[in-house]
């Protein structure tokens, strides 16, 4: 296969293509083996690669399948994959090996798609950054002084820069749309209990915690969304049916009550370039035909951070808890970084009711700030309040949890409100810097429609003409390689 053929195919034409014989899967893994070996050792985006498995995953490969043939990689957070390591970005889980796959890791393969790699991200998932002291920083594809978001930065720099056609993401806080924002992708966090996110045991994060994938094109997402929903299987919380993701793409929305959100509820400021881009993107909704109005989402901002934080750190904690009784080992503080450690800390002090009631206060100040939304379909805000951040911005080497968060929180003050409410949101890359970075635009629907996202976002899509930036920028790097 071709490399410009590879990077002119998002996974749905890459999968269309195997299914009419122009390409084996076999060249089609292959041309992302070469692309991730060519750029990986500037990008770090891939920090263990699993080619030792495809040719297993080629005998077993169903031809029928959605997406047979097409390349992938896992995030290395939470997610299982048997026989890789899952560090999580934690020298204290380096030497763990998964014994099986998550659920969401067999239901990517039952789709087709073929697992050659872990990416990079932050310790335990807590930054906004991809900068692991285990692995090193992530950088982003459009400028490689700059951070490619996080925590899915290595999965999102991975897409980006044309090493695979899609990635698993997940997200507890904007960890799947952050880094589609910064780096020019589609990012969706699904509804509550759309996905199993990938733990072995409940939802994670006290079901703060979702999983699915940062993809270049819209119907990759859709698509993607179809084959690993779950539709039947027990579970705690279970989205509303929507029927086929993929066809909502094919589907003209209706006329949309569009609330804009220009300030978020914290109050930070936000970057004038934002501000623009959320004004351009608002105007072509009007000009689309649908109905804008300014909105703004008024909450108990100090109360839902402090429930936030202890539950973010309590999660952590479990998992290091869990790490320490499977190997006998106990966990210090030389085994994490400073802000990491910090957060294990206060959660080993607080007790069962503390976080009782953190849980209560999410779900409460999440629930009035959607009930806000009551008179709108969707939600229009920047994914982010400032462009891509230069690498070393977010630093853990502070033992100062609270105020290595707050850092994060000025950065991405829009996105973990609709962890909590459980809501679908979605990073769309329709808006551009005047250097030419990308700006994403975050779009926000009531429980169990994504359909409205995916319908909207497929006419953004075209009338933006995103896929002709992410084009020129695989171009490019191909040219540096």
């Amino acid at each position: 296969m071709q490399a410009a053929d590879y990077l002119a195919a998002d996974a749905t034409a890459l999968a269309a293509a195997i299914r009419a014989g122009h390409v084996s899967a076999a060249e089609a893994v292959q041309a992302a083996v070469d692309r991730i070996d060519a750029l990986n050792p500037r990008i770090n985006a891939v920090v263990e690669t699993l080619y030792g498995g495809i040719d297993a995953q080629l005998a077993a490969l169903d031809p029928a399948a959605p997406f047979a043939g097409v390349p992938y990689l896992v995030k290395d957070l939470h997610t299982l994959v048997q026989g890789s390591h899952l560090t999580q970005g934690s020298a204290f889980l380096a030497g763990h090996r998964s014994g099986h796959d998550s659920d969401l890791v067999r239901r990517l393969r039952r789709a087709g798609f073929i697992i050659i790699g872990r990416t990079n991200t932050p310790e335990f998932g807590l930054n906004a950054t991809t900068e692991p002291r285990l692995h090193g920083p992530t950088r982003n594809p459009w400028n490689m002084a700059l951070s490619p978001g996080g925590s899915s930065g290595g999965a999102a720099a991975a897409v980006a820069s044309g090493m695979v056609p899609a990635a698993h993401a997940t997200d507890s806080g904007g960890s799947t749309r952050i880094p589609a924002a910064a780096c020019g992708l589609v990012g969706l966090k699904p509804s509550r209990g759309r996905n199993f996110a990938g733990l072995d045991e409940g939802e994670g994060w006290s079901d703060q915690f979702n999983a699915h994938a940062v993809t270049r094109s819209l119907r990759d997402s859709a698509g993607i969304l179809d084959a690993t929903a779950n539709r039947d299987a027990p579970a705690p919380y279970r989205a509303p049916d929507a029927g086929s993701f993929l066809a909502a793409c094919d589907r003209a929305p209706p006329r949309l009550r569009i609330g804009v959100m220009a300030a978020p509820p914290s109050g930070v400021a936000v970057d004038p370039a934002c501000l623009a881009a959320l004004e351009r993107t608002a105007d072509l909704c009007r000009r689309l035909g649908h109905e804008t109005r300014p909105l703004r989402i008024a909450i108990d901002v100090p109360r839902y951070a402090r429930a936030f934080t202890l539950v973010l750190a309590s999660s952590v904690a479990a998992t290091v808890a869990a790490h320490e009784e499977a190997t006998g080992r106990r966990a210090g503080a030389e085994d994490f970084e400073p802000a990491v450690w910090q957060a294990i800390r206060m959660a080993r002090a607080a007790d069962g009711a503390a976080l009782n009631r953190a849980i209560a206060d999410i779900h409460l100040v999440a629930g009035a700030a959607q009930a806000q939304m009551a008179e709108i379909d969707l939600l229009l805000s920047p994914t982010v309040a400032l462009p891509a951040l230069p690498l070393g911005r977010l630093d853990t080497a502070t033992e100062d949890f609270g105020r290595f968060l707050a850092g994060v929180f000025t950065y991405a003050p829009f996105t973990s409100l609709w962890n909590g409410a459980g809501l679908p949101a979605i990073s769309l890359p329709v808006a551009w810097s005047d250097d030419g970075l990308p700006l994403g635009m975050q779009f926000v629907a009531h429980a169990g429609r994504e359909d409205l996202l995916f319908a909207l976002g497929a006419v953004l899509e075209r009338e933006t003409g995103w896929p002709q930036r992410q084009a020129a920028l695989l171009a490019r790097l191909a040219g540096q390689g």
